[in-house]
């Protein structure tokens, strides 16, 4: 196994149990912490800087693995997760093929578009599939779009720090070279 594969497991590897720290702290410290205002969802802030950064037919796959650790952290049903992550993540990749911007505010605009698309599809994904459909809660959502665009600047930083720290895109393309043979 060559150092460019280990190094490309390590950093599917970090982001995951980065993934799993955001579902806990969304789920069981940041209600301690302020109760009132609903936790930032940066499980949904790390999806969405996959559907940006990453290749897609890996993301895919990869946003699949993480919506099914999800529901081990809340009380989504799996067809939920999957379908409006699949929704939200087609809708952003089509703005993203359209429109050329890259960056910190590239970031915030898709992340506070993204927010507000999966919680839309969502809504009507549960209307339209589930028997009990989830409840509106007009301001409940509103507050999360809100938490959400606002841990999306700090977040940007730290997660890109990270996938270029740990495996730079380039690396993905690039074919392992054949070692030079000594004389």
């Amino acid at each position: 196994m060559t150092t460019l594969r280990l190094r490309f497991y390590f950093k599917i590897f970090v982001f995951t149990l980065f993934f799993f720290l955001a579902c806990g702290f969304e789920t069981s410290f940041w209600p301690h912490l302020i109760p009132w205002i609903p936790g930032p969802q940066i499980w949904l802030l790390m999806i969405l800087f996959f559907t940006l950064k990453w290749s897609p037919l890996f993301t895919i796959f990869y946003i699949y693995f993480l919506g099914f650790c999800l529901t081990r952290f809340s009380h989504l049903p799996l067809k939920m997760v999957w379908s409006t992550l699949l929704i939200t993540f087609s809708i952003l990749w089509l703005i993203k093929n359209r429109v050329q911007m890259s960056g910190v505010f590239s970031f915030i605009l898709f992340c506070l578009g993204g927010s507000f698309v999966f919680q839309i599809s969502y809504i009507v994904l549960s209307h339209t599939i589930e028997r009990v459909p989830t409840s509106i809660m007009f301001t409940d959502r509103l507050l999360q779009i809100l938490v959400n665009f606002i841990f999306s600047y700090p977040l940007y930083f730290i997660l890109q720090w990270c996938d270029e720290s740990l495996f730079k895109k380039n690396d993905w393309s690039r074919s392992p070279e054949k070692p030079e043979m000594e004389s």
